[in-house]
């Protein structure tokens, strides 16, 4: 009696190129059922997800936004589509080999997409906490190596899985397993990754030095703590994926004509590809990925997704957030002689007029921030100014701030606190208060 190898072989050698597979995969051949009606579901699925992502791509376009990722996720779904629509089909001709090739080639290329997403997700959020470090060289072309590792990876397991079925060579089809062991590695590696980068970042933020003197380049909506939460959560579901499969292949092979394990099971091929995948993806577009992991078009450099020039007025860097003993060691206000010698908050803030008392310094930013001026300790509300009586103008030298020429900001370049210089011709429209126009 022939083993099952043997066996294995004899029915590749009688039906001809392309072979059929003669080792057991995760998955195993279609049947029409339970095959059809499950990959019928996810078909349906991955459609109405696909055009959520392209509903995504286009309603942002057309607010002058790009988020090219929905695009790759788009991607994504419809190569989910392609491969349930091939699965569908082999069930139908489950002799049909050349549909079994194409099916296999849409699974192996088709996720990766994901771990690339995360995987800038992730680059993201250690950029926006610590700007210097993920805006430095290494890290900066650390992404893009691993990428085209990545796509040479792909291409070398679509040529691999495509060529053995085209071979009955015992050494070369041991080789292509090895390719295949290679390449479910790597996957498992990448899908894993983001949950130690964003970990390491997020503890590094806490730390006492950084966590006080340094600001965050905030980007996107909402919190960083729910950007934090989605990636991590995002990377365990796709690494129990990516580790399933890979596990399969370090198991001893089972040929197609021996028992079939439960863990190559139709039931495990669903639960660990196409379910997971779908509701990653899905989830995505509900939290909205699309608006909380936005970043200015051509976004380069320290401080860059938020608009360049940070300064301690801009919402979420006032001293709460700076740390309340540091803050005001490396900050300095002018006086105002004459108002209870309070600090004064000029430039930078939007909101410094509209405020209760806090101190808060001023700067210059690339986004549309109006010229201001606050005193800490009294509510100054805006006037709108005359434009027949410029005279009413107030200017910060009228309230007795020395240095107006320069503001207090962050400078990304060299990652401290320094003065930057302005025009002394700025003026802030509003009405003359009438103790400070007596006090002059």
């Amino acid at each position: 009696m022939s083993s099952p190898e043997e066996q294995a072989y004899q029915i590749a050698l009688a039906h001809g190129a392309p072979y059929p597979p003669q080792e057991q995969a995760l998955g195993q051949t279609p049947t029409i059922l339970p095959d059809a009606p499950i990959c019928a579901v996810f078909l349906f699925l991955f459609i109405l997800s696909g055009a959520g992502h392209m509903f995504l791509l286009k309603y942002n376009a057309h607010k002058g936004k790009k988020f090219i990722i929905c695009g790759m996720l788009f991607g994504f779904c419809f190569t989910r589509i392609f491969a349930n629509s091939c699965r569908i089909a082999w069930s139908a001709h489950p002799t049909n080999v050349r549909i079994g090739i194409a099916s296999m080639v849409a699974v192996y290329a088709g996720i990766i997409l994901l771990f690339l997403a995360n995987l800038v997700f992730s680059q993201r959020i250690v950029r926006a906490q610590h700007p210097h470090f993920g805006w430095s060289k290494p890290f900066s072309v650390a992404l893009p190596a691993l990428f085209v590792i990545i796509i040479g990876t792909i291409l070398t397991l679509i040529v691999a899985v495509i060529y053995s079925f085209y071979t009955l060579n015992a050494a070369a089809l041991h080789r292509i397993r090895d390719i295949q062991i290679y390449g479910e590695t790597l996957y498992a590696i990448v899908a894993f990754l983001p949950i130690p980068i964003v970990s390491i970042s997020c503890l590094a933020r806490r730390h006492p030095k950084i966590r006080g003197m340094k600001p965050m380049d905030k980007f996107g909506d909402w919190s960083m703590r729910g950007k934090v939460v989605i990636v991590l959560v995002s990377a365990v579901f796709l690494s129990l994926g990516a580790c399933w499969r890979c596990a399969t292949l370090y198991l001893p092979i089972n040929y197609t004509t021996g028992p079939h394990p439960w863990y190559f099971s139709k039931a495990c091929f669903y639960l660990f590809n196409f379910t997971i995948e779908w509701c990653v993806v899905t989830a995505w577009i509900i939290v909205r990925i699309d608006r909380r992991f936005y970043v200015p078009d051509g976004a380069k450099g320290p401080f860059s997704y938020a608009g360049g020039f940070t300064f301690a007025g801009e919402p979420g860097n006032e001293k709460s957030q700076l740390g309340q003993s540091q803050s005001m060691r490396h900050l300095t206000g002018s006086q105002v002689s004459g108002i209870n010698n309070s600090h004064v908050s000029w430039g930078g803030s939007r909101n410094s007029l509209a405020r209760e008392s806090r101190v808060s310094w001023g700067g210059i930013s690339r986004e549309d921030v109006a010229a201001s001026l606050a005193e800490d300790g009294i509510h100054v509300m805006p006037y709108s100014g005359f434009g027949e009586d410029e005279s009413q103008d107030i200017t910060a030298a009228d309230a007795g701030i020395e240095g107006v020429e320069a503001e207090m900001g962050w400078d990304p370049r060299s990652g401290k606190w320094a003065l930057r210089p302005v025009s002394s011709s700025v003026t802030v429209n509003m009405m003359r208060p009438q103790s400070i126009k007596s006090t002059y």
